[in-house]
């Protein structure tokens, strides 16, 4: 069993033993009728807050005007809190309910501004200067089953190395030394030696000290610029390709210039893909102008190339009319070559169904993907059904067609699902473990957009929606901290030594809302690609961290120390 170096812990997160943590309410302006609900956000040393649900709303009053304004919450005598909060709208009336766990509300009323509630209910807590009150880890744990645990993945421990030397020998170092980090993962990472201090080792020394640096999994942030929805394949030669919408800088917010090119880039490591890299090759292998004369942009979204029994296949989502933007349809491209970049890509059209009077691509229909498995070959794409945009399956029978019914996975159900929009969309998926994960993203395209994820046993039939469990929170969200915002329509690749799974996915460097005065997100050039490090939770499920977030936030945390005894 290997010893290992435990470092300060971080008191952004929780310490062992920790019995309390802070809650804090609040309410987000959206001047609609999702407005106002109430949020909470917990923190363990009151000072890192973290937002429960992506920031969404978990409560949503009845009565009056529907709408909170400065909430707070006591503690009762009976382990019962109350909630207190004036209305939004009518300044005369105020809001009480009360909960034991913050997940089940009961008694809400709507009642006169002058109600003395603090002389009629038995408080034994009030609410911190700052809005916060001390609840028990169980509530906290309980909340985070339901609303996630959008907490940053830290190191906390590192391998101490020991050496054994004979006098005159240059000792060897490991390349890799074993590190644990605050989610209970384990892995092997590489180190840097500082092998200038070896020359302190004498015939005299009995044992010395030589330190080194474990080596981080760390890219330009964002990545590629003004590039949605991105996709990077890393091929079996190792070589990986990035694609993804593409947004038009020099005419920002205008649409006829948005999302005209597919443009595939080339790298031989993943750092190479980054822009400024100098490493990397890109080539327009697809375009069309604007239609409806000029005006309109026809919607070339979510491009994703994928090698397929020895070709190569681009999906890409454009609109099958010269008139409107909107009837857009999942399309493929084929290139039999063996040079992607230099190859023919031959049109195949939009991607069919074999099943006569299915619902696939009957109507609004985007962001599709494909996976293999187990020899069977999978299509996943986005559709809406009276304007709710649903995540649906079908297996294929050649890449552009499908020869099984579409099966509906996912459904938009919950609060950050539905802010601005019912959406869910964007499926990606990694498999771990024995599970097939699939992410995919929710509601309107601001700051509150979203990762959620659903999960099948790799054994399972995988067209049949109930082998797939949802969970009832966002996996990764926004992050105030960090400056990323708007996170989603993600994709997985691995790191060059294929030892760390990777999530690629566009987010925004501004917290901006649909509410924003003449805020178009959608043609907005300002999603850009990132890539962040996933971790393994030890339930086998994945952690997506904090993003942006490194994965120490102080220097010294990175030292590695080999012990070196000369004998």
């Amino acid at each position: 069993m290997k010893n290992m170096h435990i470092l300060p812990w971080d008191d952004s997160l929780c310490r062992k033993g920790q019995k309390t943590a802070w809650l804090r309410p609040y309410t987000l302006d959206w001047n609609n009728p999702e407005s106002d609900s109430l949020h909470l956000e917990y923190s363990y040393n009151g000072s890192d807050w973290y937002q429960l649900n992506g920031n969404n709303g978990i409560w949503f009053p009845d009565f009056g005007s529907k709408r909170l304004h400065s909430p707070s919450i006591y503690q009762l005598i009976n382990g019962t809190y109350l909630i207190a909060a004036s209305d939004a709208v009518y300044e005369s009336s105020m809001h009480l309910v009360c909960t034991t766990d913050f997940i089940h509300y009961t008694g809400a009323v709507c009642t006169g501004r002058d109600y003395e509630f603090e002389q009629l209910y038995p408080i034994t807590q009030k609410p911190a200067p700052n809005g916060a009150v001390e609840i028990p880890m169980e509530i906290l744990s309980e909340l985070q089953k339901n609303y996630g645990k959008p907490e940053p993945v830290l190191l906390h421990a590192v391998e101490e190395v020991h050496i054994t030397a004979k006098p005159g020998e240059k000792p060897s170092f490991p390349e890799r030394v074993t590190v644990e980090y605050t989610n209970g993962m384990q892995e092997e990472r590489k180190v840097r030696w500082n092998l200038s201090e070896t020359d302190r080792i004498t015939k005299d020394c009995q044992t010395c000290e030589v330190t080194g640096r474990l080596e981080e999994t760390r890219f330009p942030n964002p990545f590629i610029y003004h590039r949605a929805d991105p996709f990077i394949y890393k091929h079996t030669d190792g070589m990986y390709y990035f694609t993804a919408s593409h947004t038009d800088m020099e005419h920002n917010l205008d649409g006829k210039y948005q999302y005209l090119y597919i443009i595939l880039r080339r790298a031989s490591t993943l750092g190479g893909l980054a822009d400024g890299s100098g490493a990397y090759e890109e080539k327009v292998v697809y375009e069309r102008r604007p239609i409806a004369g000029g005006t309109l942009s026809p919607h070339i979204w979510a491009p994703e190339i994928h090698y397929i029994d020895g070709k190569w296949y681009i999906y890409y989502t454009t609109t099958i009319s010269e008139e409107s933007s909107w009837r857009i349809r999942p399309h493929c491209l084929e290139c039999k070559d063996r040079d992607p970049l230099t190859g023919t890509w031959e049109q195949k059209g939009p991607v069919v169904t074999e099943v006569k009077g299915d619902i696939a691509f009957t109507d609004f229909s985007l962001d599709h993907t494909h996976f293999e498995h187990k020899g069977k070959h999978y299509f996943l794409w986005a559709q809406k059904t009276n304007n709710i945009s649903d995540i649906f399956i079908a297996q294929l029978s050649n890449p552009w067609t499908l020869c099984t019914p579409a099966v509906r996975l996912s459904h938009p159900e919950y609060a950050w699902e539905l802010h601005g929009f019912p959406v869910d969309e964007g499926p990606g998926i990694i498999k771990h473990g024995g599970k097939i994960f699939l992410t995919f993203s929710g509601s309107g395209t601001d700051a509150l957009y979203c990762v959620g994820l659903l999960y099948a046993d790799e054994n399972a039939d995988l067209l049949d929606a109930a082998s797939w469990k949802k969970l009832p929170f966002p996996v990764f969200q926004s992050s105030r901290a960090t400056g990323q915002f708007g996170l989603g329509h993600n994709s997985f690749t691995k790191s060059d030594d294929d030892t760390e799974d990777l999530i690629i996915y566009h987010g925004r460097q501004e917290e901006r809302y649909l509410v924003d005065e003449d805020y178009q997100p959608l043609y907005d050039a300002g999603r850009n690609a990132s890539v962040g490090k996933i971790f393994w939770d030890e339930d086998g499920m994945p952690n997506f961290s904090v993003p942006s977030e490194r994965i120490a936030r102080r220097e010294e945390d990175l030292t590695v120390r080999a012990v070196i005894t000369i004998k």
